[in-house]
Order: structure tokens, then sequence, then C-alpha cells
């Protein structure tokens, strides 16, 4: 079985969806706490919170994540400028179930085995936001850092709850999936989910051949194509 796990990602206190993460492109989805309470109205029990201004060192959206916990969904994890023990333990402390790591893993080993030790492996996911050529970005998506190889190298050092692989090339333009993540995800035996281009039920009974367990969607949701899929 794979779940849907909708995006809602937080700029300025507004629910978008960006093309490829470019700030100002996509769309503007309106009043994030709407949005996650008209999701859990329609049954949807997990969702994803990207705080794009956090990722970004421009602020925070910390009051308006507090505010989706409460709703009740089964899951919730947030991922966005996650880069010191306090921030890691503060989101926790608002009931969030896991954190999504990217920079800090990538640039500051110390750092990461600190927040790892202090909250437990257990609610982290590492992030591997990868484009066409098999580059990982960090900050943003706005620094090339490594390749997915020795990404996949590094996260098998931890003993951590997942991976999320986002295909940052297809990032909010349903054109579909990456059809080789297979390979990638083969590499590990954690809980995987993707994100990235996800634009029909095939590319999802795809993903589930690979073994995800979860396939985080945004603009397919929001423009109505996978609107009410739970799972498959």
């Amino acid at each position: 079985m794979i779940y849907i796990m909708p995006s809602i990602d937080i700029s300025d206190g507004k629910a978008v969806k960006r093309i490829r993460g470019i700030r100002g492109s996509g769309i503007v989805v309106g009043n994030p706490i709407d949005i996650a309470s008209k999701l859990y109205s329609d049954g949807y029990e997990y969702i994803h919170v990207v705080d794009l201004d956090a990722a970004e060192g421009r602020g925070d959206n910390e009051n308006i994540i507090k505010e989706i916990v409460k709703i009740g969904f089964k899951w919730i994890q947030v991922g966005g400028g996650i880069r010191s023990i306090e921030k890691a333990s503060r989101l926790l402390s608002y009931n969030v179930s896991a954190i999504v790591i990217s920079t800090i893993f990538y640039t500051d080993t110390n750092l990461f085995r600190a927040i790892l030790n202090s909250i437990g492996g257990e609610k982290i996911l590492v992030a591997i936001d990868y484009n066409s050529n098999g580059n990982v970005y960090i900050a943003g998506w706005n620094r090339g850092v490594t390749t997915i190889a020795s990404a996949l190298d590094m996260i098998r050092n931890y003993n951590i709850l997942g991976t999320l692989f986002t295909y940052i090339s297809n990032e909010g333009t349903v054109k579909g999936i990456d059809r080789s993540i297979c390979f990638y995800a083969s590499k590990l035996d954690i809980l995987k989910e993707y994100a990235g281009g996800v634009s029909s039920i095939e590319d999802l009974v795809y993903l589930k051949s690979c073994g995800f367990r979860f396939a985080v969607i945004g603009m397919a949701l929001y423009q109505g194509i996978l609107r009410g899929v739970k799972y498959v």
C-alpha cells in the first residue's frame, strides 16, 4: 500500500505551490490552516508541511504549524530550515510526528548527530532533493552539494526513520515522476517517501512497486487531478 500525503508549503503566511521551488512561481493556494482543515475533513490522515521561509532564511511560520498540528492528523511531518537542536525540539514539542532535515545533514555532521542524539532517529527523515542529473541540492534548492549515490552512502550510516526523495526537476509541474527512482530506492531498507511530479494513479502504482510507503503530492492535489485519492 502507498499512501497519499498532501503537502502544504507555507510562505509569507500563505499556502503556495511553487514550480521547481522557484519563489513567485506556481500558485497561491490560500490560508494554510483552512486548507489543512479541509484536507482533514476530506479524510486525509497524513500531511507534509514545508516552511519555505525558514528554508530560505526569511523567517518562519511556526505559529501556523502549531495550529495545523491541533487539527488532528494521524501523522504530520515538517521540513524547512531545521538547523538547530532548539528548533528540532521545539517543533516536536508542538506534537509534530517527525521532522525532515536536509541542509545540515550534508553540511554539518556534528550538528546532525547532536540533533539525532537529542530527539532520536525515529523522529527524523533525511531529504534527498535531487535533479535529473542526479545532483542533490540544499538551502532551499539553491546549492548543489553531492550526488544521490553519496547521499545514500551517508544515510546508511545512521539509524533514522526514513528518507524523502524529491525530484526537483519535476516538482510542481505535474509532469510525472522520475522513473529511475526504483534503482535508488532499492539501496535503502528504511521508510521511503517520494515527491516531485506525481500526476496519476499509474505514478502511484509504480512508486508502490519501488517500495515507497508515501507519495507527497501538492500541485496534483490542488489542481484536482488526484483529489480524493488516499492510497493505492
